[in-house]
């Protein structure tokens, strides 16, 4: 985290992370999953690796008050499935990728140095195998 004071004594807070999972095991899969297997299906699901990476924006305009602004990248590779299906004949399924951005721009306000609360939207657009959401958000902030 970076923080800058601008003229004013207007803070100005950058954040940037960044993740990356992979599974380390895989799940035995009977019959009809998620996966997308049907009834009678044996096998093995091995989900794909996937992470974010992005980067927030804070910017106070007072002591109670902060614009917030994230942006970030999601991304999925696709599952392997591997097994029989009912009739006994061998399956080796590669899902499909997917990943998207998101923007969630929030205000936030304090009403002490120790709580708080912002709102804000967060909107996925632009992404590959996945649907376009925007869904509101509000979190009470507390430190202790």
């Amino acid at each position: 985290m970076i923080t800058y004071t601008l003229p004013g004594h207007h803070e100005l807070r950058l954040r940037m992370w960044g993740t990356f999972r992979r599974a380390l095991t895989q799940a035995h899969i009977a019959d009809v999953s998620s996966y997308g297997t049907s009834a009678g299906f044996r096998g093995l699901a091995h989900p794909g690796m996937y992470g974010e990476s992005g980067f927030s924006l804070e910017y106070g305009v007072n002591q109670k008050w902060v614009i917030a602004m994230d942006l970030a990248r999601d991304w999925a590779n696709g599952s392997v499935v591997r097994g029989y299906n009912a009739q006994g004949k061998y399956q080796n399924i590669l899902g499909q990728a997917s990943g998207d951005w998101v923007i969630a721009p929030a205000i936030e306000y304090n009403w002490s140095p120790r709580f708080g609360v912002i709102a804000g939207v967060t909107a996925m657009f632009a992404g590959h195998n996945t649907g376009q959401v925007i869904s509101p958000q509000v979190a009470f902030n507390s430190v202790f």
